[in-house]
């Protein structure tokens, strides 16, 4: 309880400097549009004539209300929005109570957000304590997951781009891989199993659909994974699995089929990965303009890591490298690499529930040994770099272009603004 008070406090405290309409509010740009589900579904009956006047503008323009042609139109898929959905019901009894207005979009709302990012996200570090704890001593997964949060782009998703998709799939992996260890006490109860999975499974993909490249790496996970997909190939497990996935992706169907006359609908018009032939690894990784390691320098100690588990012969550790590449490689292929406004390259935060444990496997072999005190002492140093820059950070990059290292400088106080 403790730490959560923290977190909200840090949370609502940050945004309390932005009020909302404002771009680094909780509903503005991508984060309206993964919202406006709630509203347009719950208050307005998709109709953009009920909508408060000129909301999409104020919000950044994250969803746009087509008067034209009666359609809320939202290029983000539904998922987060379900998972807010708890918050924001709680949001719109008590607003009119305490003096907001419950149209959807006014402060309370903005809170709501928060804490539903900050519930997900610590749901996501309980599963994944329980998942590291299945193999690593328990000073070593707390030590894990207090330098996986405090050095890593995680922190800034969970308290501050709170209406992101990003903590919500951080979580779902988590209890994906935890249920995936913890397999065999679902081995007589496959309809149950089944039923989980294909919730979560479809959950994950409806979030981020680019997801997908963890529903497929996850099967192979662990050395027992022939036996458990024999499980999942009972028929009562496919039945359910599938059953309950296909529920859980009809409302999107349904909203494309409304916002485009079509059941299947690609709506991120002329965004590509137009650079699949001719990726830009190198500014993923080391642009001044959100370059993975530059901001999140701990990748480096979580990358040995990957690398001491092949040479140990640990299992999943050629699993976690394809995960690590493959991810990079689609990063890098988008035809805009550093994907926008966000804090270092935002599309590795989900699998931090995967790449916790390398970095366990790192610290766990350094622990007992005179050199951990050098492995911690870095690990707090990135911590500390990593809180510094985000609390320096304005919420989206202004530089010239992608390799501006004087707006990078400026940022840091290393050159006068």
């Amino acid at each position: 309880m403790l730490i959560a008070g923290i977190m909200i406090f840090l949370s609502f405290n940050r945004h309390s400097k932005t009020g909302i309409f404002f771009y680094r509010s909780q509903i503005y740009a991508d984060r309206a549009g993964y919202y406006v589900y709630l509203p347009a579904s719950i208050l307005f009956e998709f109709n953009p004539q009920l909508f408060p006047e000129d909301v999409d503008k104020k919000t950044g323009n994250g969803f746009q209300l087509n008067m034209e042609n009666n359609i809320v139109q939202t290029k983000y898929t539904y998922g987060v929005a379900f998972f807010q959905l708890p918050f924001f019901l709680a949001a719109h009894v008590l607003a009119e109570p305490l003096g907001f207005e419950n149209n959807g979009f006014s402060l309370i709302y903005h809170w709501a957000i928060d804490l539903s990012a900050i519930f997900y996200f610590l749901a996501g570090l309980l599963f994944l304590y329980q998942l590291l704890r299945q193999q690593f001593l328990k000073k070593t997964v707390i030590l894990s997951l207090t330098f996986l949060v405090l050095s890593t782009n995680l922190f800034y998703y969970a308290l501050i781009e709170t209406g992101m998709s990003h903590v919500y799939s951080f979580s779902l992996f988590s209890v994906v891989l935890y249920l995936f260890y913890k397999w065999k006490i679902f081995k007589d109860k496959p309809i149950s199993y089944g039923l989980l999975l294909g919730f979560l499974f479809a959950a994950i993909i409806i979030i981020r659909p680019s997801n997908i490249i963890f529903i497929i790496a996850v099967f192979f996970i662990n050395k027992d994974y022939l036996q458990r997909i024999k499980l999942m190939l009972n028929p009562r497990f496919l039945i359910a699995f599938f059953l309950i996935a296909f529920l859980f992706f009809l409302p999107q169907l349904l909203y494309w089929n409304y916002a485009s006359g079509s059941l299947i609908n690609y709506s991120y018009v002329n965004e590509s990965f137009s650079n699949w032939n001719s990726p830009k690894i190198f500014a993923v990784l080391f642009a001044p303009n959100n370059g993975h390691i530059l901001y999140n320098p701990s990748l480096l100690v979580i990358f040995a890591g990957i690398i001491f588990m092949i040479k140990k012969g640990m299992s999943n550790s050629y699993l976690i490298l394809f995960v690590f590449i493959m991810v990079l490689y689609i990063t890098a292929s988008w035809w805009l690499p550093n994907f926008g406004c966000g804090y270092g390259n935002r599309n590795m935060v989900e699998y931090y529930s995967l790449l916790s444990i390398p970095l366990a496997s790192f610290i766990e072999e350094y622990n007992g040994k005179r050199t951990r005190y050098t492995l911690f002492v870095i690990l707090l140093i990135f911590s500390l770099y990593n809180l510094k820059m985000i609390y320096s950070y304005g919420g989206c990059w202004f530089g010239d272009g992608v390799w501006d290292w004087n707006e990078y400088l400026r940022w840091l106080k290393v050159l006068p603004s």
